[in-house]
C-alpha cells in the first residue's frame, strides 16, 4: 500500500540552486537522465546547444517544488512526479504527477540560469477542487 502524502500547507514557496557543472558531468549517464528527467524534459533539453543549463534549471525546479510541499524528494514525491514543460507561450510551467496530483493546487514557476548556476523558485497556492 502506497503511503498517503501529507496535505500541503498552502500557499508555500520553494527555491533551489544547483551548479550547472554537476549536471554537465552526468550528461552521458543515461540511467541518471532517465531517473531524474521525464521523456518530455529530456527531449526539450538535450536538443539545445547547452543542455546542461536547461536540465539544471529543471533539477532546481523539482527540488523547489519538493521544498514548497515540505516533503523533499523521497517517500512521497519522486523526481519524475515533478515535470517542467514548455507552454504555448514558451514559458515553462510545472505538471505534478503521482500522489500530489490529487490535491487542488496551482504552481507558479520562475527559472533562471547562468553558465555556472541554475535557479528555480516556485509558489504553490490553493486551486479549485473542480480544476484537478
Amino acid at each position: 500500500m502506497t503511503p498517503i502524502p501529507p496535505k500541503p500547507i498552502l500557499p508555500s514557496v520553494g527555491i533551489d540552486l544547483i551548479e550547472v557543472e554537476r549536471i554537465r558531468l552526468m550528461l552521458d549517464d543515461e540511467v541518471f537522465l532517465n531517473r531524474i528527467f521525464t521523456e518530455i524534459e529530456r527531449a526539450e533539453c538535450l536538443r539545445r546547444i547547452k543542455p546542461e543549463e536547461c536540465l539544471a534549471a529543471r533539477w532546481a525546479a523539482k527540488e523547489a517544488v519538493a521544498k514548497a510541499l515540505g516533503v523533499g524528494i523521497g517517500e512521497f514525491l519522486t523526481f519524475q512526479d515533478v515535470e517542467v514543460i514548455v507552454g504555448e507561450r514558451k514559458a515553462p510551467h510545472i505538471l505534478i504527477h503521482g500522489p500530489y496530483s490529487h490535491y487542488p493546487m496551482h504552481v507558479a514557476l520562475s527559472l533562471s540560469h547562468t553558465r555556472t548556476t541554475a535557479a528555480a523558485m516556485v509558489m504553490i497556492y490553493p486551486g479549485d477542487d473542480d480544476e484537478n
